[in-house]
């Protein structure tokens, strides 16, 4: 395996199914894969987001087998051993100590990154300026985690927050504050109250660490999820295509990394708060409210369709012509197989629908 000199590095997690925004996310291809915002998909604005700050070799993508053809074809300058390929889909912890174990097998000085291939971001200066002081701040406190906090700009009740606690520190003209606790997603009037009041922001669950560090608390917190990804990466050492390896992975608590290992009290974590123009296009009326807001419209049509006297309104039309005639706050999405229609408001539960759907349409 390449070795390389002790570099920061970003790995960028490209599994999940995406299901909220079906029915153009699906499984086989999940809207981290789909051009949502642009020409681009979510993943190539992520990988060019993340280049501007870090060459190819020190961005990685994190995904299941099942994932590694299309993203290479998506990333074309995406050397194919920078592809870390998760035996299968077990959870965030699993997932982190994974990637921290094979960074380490090329720099034992590792420190790494991992954000979502299915964010949008608008303030690319923002989003470059925290990234390069949280990688600053580790290497400053290596015994510490870092994440980056969203200042919040309404009152969501599908995010969990952060209370931010005393000044801890400045690096390259970021402040860094204490945590003084993350906190579960609120309900609408709590979620209000934290707006108004300044000191919380959006947990974003971007984590900064060193590998060495994250695997001793993995170790400490998790001793027996460490002897798995111990004894897995022994045996990958000596063959990557060990069939014992999955078989060993599978057996791994499917925990969150945040309840396994950030939010444990005496890590001490920091958060760097910062304004990125984030959204993680949750569902479609998400990603209607991110559009319409950066373009300054209020009626969104993709594809194949006409309208007449129509407002508010996200249309993605496939092959066949889709006209619309007088509707408000109404969602329409066509794919080969499966046309979702709904409002606004509404596109929010679509978990609730799946359950309803047929396998193979999902």
């Amino acid at each position: 395996m390449l070795k390389l000199p002790n570099m920061n590095y970003a790995v960028i997690m490209a599994g999940g199914s995406g299901t909220r925004l079906w029915p153009l996310s699906r499984k086989n291809k999940p809207k981290q894969f789909q051009p949502l915002i642009s020409e681009k998909t979510l993943l190539q604005e992520t990988y060019d987001r993340v280049k501007k700050f870090l060459p190819d070799k020190q961005i990685f993508i994190s995904a299941t087998p099942e994932y590694e053809e299309e993203i290479l074809k998506q990333l074309p300058n995406l050397p194919k051993e920078n592809c870390i390929l998760e035996p299968s889909a077990r959870n965030t912890t699993a997932a982190h100590g994974f990637i921290a174990f094979n960074l380490l097998n090329r720099d034992p000085d590792a420190i790494f990154t991992t954000l979502p291939s299915d964010h949008a971001i608008q303030n690319l200066d923002a989003f470059i300026s925290a990234n390069l002081a949280a990688f600053d701040a580790v290497k400053k406190y290596p015994e510490k985690l870092i994440t980056l906090g969203i200042t919040p700009t309404a009152p969501e009740t599908g995010l969990g927050y952060i209370k931010m606690g005393e000044d801890f520190d400045t690096i390259n003209d970021e402040k860094i504050y204490k945590i003084d606790a993350f906190i579960e997603k609120p309900d609408l009037e709590t979620a209000k109250k934290y707006i108004s009041e300044w000191g919380y922001l959006w947990n974003s669950a971007n984590y900064f660490f060193r590998a060495d560090t994250l695997i001793n608390w993995i170790k400490k917190y998790r001793p027996a999820s460490f002897k798995i990804l111990n004894d897995i990466n022994e045996l990958i050492k000596k063959n990557p295509n060990d069939p014992k390896v999955t078989k060993l992975y599978n057996t791994i608590d499917k925990e969150q990394l945040a309840d396994a290992i950030c939010e444990q009290k005496d890590l001490e974590p920091l958060v760097i708060p910062t304004n990125l123009g984030w959204s993680d296009i949750g569902n479609w009326g998400a990603l209607y409210e991110l559009i319409s807001k950066s373009n300054n419209i209020n009626f969104i049509s993709k594809g194949n369709h006409v309208d007449h006297h129509s407002q508010d309104c996200l249309v993605y039309a496939n092959k066949k012509l889709i006209a619309t005639m007088g509707l408000k706050n109404i969602i329409i999405i066509d794919s080969p197989d499966a046309i979702l229609i709904t409002t606004r408001q509404e596109a929010q539960h679509i978990k609730d629908l799946i359950s309803k759907i047929d396998e193979k349409y999902l």
